[in-house]
């Protein structure tokens, strides 16, 4: 038994110990991994869990295994001449990021992941300095001396001429902190000034007096680090008391701040420290172990705490650090926090949809309904609750169409829906049409009381069931209904006309035939005796020698569509004018026609054999178009190339 003590004693001794002190790994997170740009400048964590890494060019979105990235173009920024300090961050109410870095201001849409000009508006038509965020999510601007929310109900007015650098609203008062280092307490109902408390005076003004960033506690506590030119230092604001504490000065820049449970982390340009905020104690830790044995002591950024407890360090030029609350060789105990499965992705047919398109105008997190085609009734959804510390341990269940049965998955059953990073991808195949509801838990320890992530798909029927379709079958069988009817009656009256007139046509054939009988005898008699005055008299040897060489002549050129009647008499030794007489005499044609009738008769003899198509057989008779060759076939021969046998 006290042995067992002992060992409890020394493990309680190790899980509080500080977290510099303990054996952390930290792991990587770069431009390897998604990430555009190894530049940290400012980082927080969304509603949602999802952390936001902005760089030098571009805001990063990581749900956990991968990043949506948007890049900065300088036509999407604005000046915003109030602020003079580095990067700080905010998300508002409608899930808009606002980024200030020196003295320039950009809004990026975090449903639609585009860069919106919400700001531009703001200081063109409010004359606005600078804006802030409160932890509401209310969006405040500076003109001149005067406070606005966003919605035009509060205005604060200053009495001092200090600049505003930063502001909070807590317990239904506005606190306002000014470059002179104090802060101005307003009622958050009527905007009246309660109270203005300076934490220091004299040289200090001056001293501290360039940029500011507040953090607040829920123990009622605003943390403030202050920096200028005689460096930096880092106090408390107690809102019970309105007394001020000065936990320590130094002569070098402090970046930010992070709290944690009891402590704070901020980071300096030679790494961070841990501060213990009850005894005001400093720890800066040793070289930060990297997964790959290699180690970082300086070159960190900022600093930021999730909702586990997790610490990410962003850096100057190797991208982002992370730290789990749970990574000691002793730990076993899980992080209590409520999950929320969160849509990271969805996946129609095999093809990812992406924030813009029709089907979703919005970003997956963002994104309730689905309104698809009949036949894009495969769906993948991936959900993740961006749970960072040992995310394999999470479980999901679900259930759809208000089903009362949950089916439960997990990374160690046999479907395989979770993966180790505690990603779930549930595929609905063959979804029928209608409207169909799919509800999705996350938790830990089997407690499912973090929230639902409901999504409703409805699917469309088949367009040729539709009511429009219906309507157009029903014109369309109206239509054909009536032009049967006229088509039927226009036979009917064609079939009447043509019997009458076969009737007609053989009345007359009888009475022809008859008059024939009569006079077969002496048409006979003249038939015999009169002599044919158009029968053509035999060619003698020169003209079938001639016809022969002419024949063979064409022959040769068969292929040439150039060859013409003039080079036809020119290898005959003739003219023109005697061609053509020469050839109308011996078998009444034209030059022109004996050659056509040539290239015919070759053509007619290819088709016959098969194998050719219609355009070839016209290259190789020296047609110039399939078109021009058809015609005159059908002319010579009454029916069409592609008819012949």
């Amino acid at each position: 038994m006290q042995r067992l003590n002992f060992i409890l004693i020394i493990l309680e001794l190790l899980l509080t110990l500080p977290l510099s002190s303990r054996n952390e790994t930290f792991y990587h997170l770069g431009e390897e991994q998604g990430l555009h740009g190894n530049q940290i400048l400012q980082m927080l964590q969304l509603r949602d869990g999802r952390m936001v890494f902005v760089t030098d060019t571009h805001v990063n979105i990581y749900d956990g295994t991968g990043f949506k990235s948007r890049a900065f173009t300088e036509s999407g920024k604005d000046i915003i001449p109030g602020y003079k300090g580095q990067t700080h961050l905010y998300v508002d109410a409608g899930d808009r990021l606002w980024i200030k870095t020196y003295g320039k201001l950009s809004c990026l849409n975090i449903r639609t992941m585009m860069f919106i000009k919400e700001c531009r508006r703001l200081f063109r038509d409010r004359n606005a300095t600078d804006c802030f965020i409160d932890s509401e999510g209310c969006l405040w601007t500076i003109d001149g001396r005067r406070i606005c929310r966003n919605d035009g109900k509060l205005v604060l007015r200053l009495t001092d001429k200090a600049q505003v650098q930063d502001m909070d609203v807590a317990g239904g008062r506005v606190y306002i902190f000014t470059s002179d280092g104090s802060v101005s307490v307003f009622d958050a109902n009527d905007g009246r000034l309660k109270e203005s408390v300076a934490a220091y005076g004299g040289a200090d003004i001056q001293r501290f007096g360039s940029t500011s960033l507040v953090a607040y506690s829920p123990d009622g506590h605003f943390y403030q680090i202050r920096m200028g030119k005689g460096g930096s230092v880092f106090m408390s604001f107690n809102t019970r008391t309105m007394k001020w504490k000065e936990f320590f000065r130094c002569d070098y820049p402090l970046h930010t701040l992070t709290l944690v449970p009891g402590g704070a982390y901020i980071t300096t340009p030679l790494g961070y420290m841990t501060i213990d905020l009850a005894t005001g104690s400093r720890t800066t830790p040793g070289p930060l172990r990297l997964p790959d044995g290699t180690s970082l002591t300086t070159g960190i950024n900022t600093v930021c705490r999730d909702r586990e407890g997790g610490i990410w360090l962003g850096t100057y030029n190797k991208g982002v650090l992370y730290s789990s609350p749970l990574n000691g060789i002793f730990d076993s105990e899980e992080s209590v926090v409520h999950l929320t499965p969160v849509l990271t992705s969805v996946t129609v047919n095999g093809r990812e949809l992406s924030a813009g398109s029709s089907i979703m105008p919005e970003d997956a997190p963002f994104t309730t309904t689905l309104d698809l085609p009949y036949n894009d009734n495969t769906v993948t959804l991936t959900f993740n609750t961006m749970k960072f510390v040992r995310p394999r341990n999470v479980v999901y269940r679900y259930r759809t169409d208000d089903s009362e049965t949950w089916t439960t998955a997990d990374a160690d059953r046999q479907s395989n829906m979770v993966d180790d990073h505690g990603i779930l991808r549930l595929t609905l195949e063959d979804i029928s049409s209608g409207s169909h509801v799919v509800e999705i838990q996350a938790s830990v320890n089997g407690v499912w009381n973090g929230g639902t992530c409901r999504m409703v798909i409805n699917i469309a029927g088949p367009w040729w069931l539709s009511w429009p379709a219906v309507a157009v079958y029903i014109l369309l069988l109206i239509t054909t209904a009536v032009a049967g009817m006229k088509m039927y009656s226009a036979a009917t009256r064609r079939k009447a006309e043509r019997h009458s007139r076969e009737q007609m046509l053989l009345l007359r054939i009888q009475q022809l035939i008859e008059k024939c009988n009569q006079y077969e005898g002496a048409v006979n008699t003249v038939l015999t005796d009169k002599p044919d005055k158009d029968a053509r008299p035999a060619m003698n040897d020169a003209e079938v020698e001639f016809l022969k060489r002419a024949t063979a002549l064409v022959e040769e050129h068969l292929n040439d569509p150039s060859y013409t009647v003039e080079q036809l008499g020119r290898e005959l030794c003739m003219e023109r004018t005697g061609l053509y007489k020469k050839l109308m005499s011996i078998m009444d044609k034209s030059p022109q026609t004996f050659i056509r009738d040539i290239r015919l008769s070759k053509a007619a003899a290819m088709l016959s054999e098969g194998g050719h198509t219609v355009a070839e057989v016209a290259g190789a008779t020296g047609f110039s178009s399939a078109g021009y060759f058809s015609k005159c076939f059908q002319r010579k021969y009454g029916h069409k190339p592609s008819e012949h046998v």
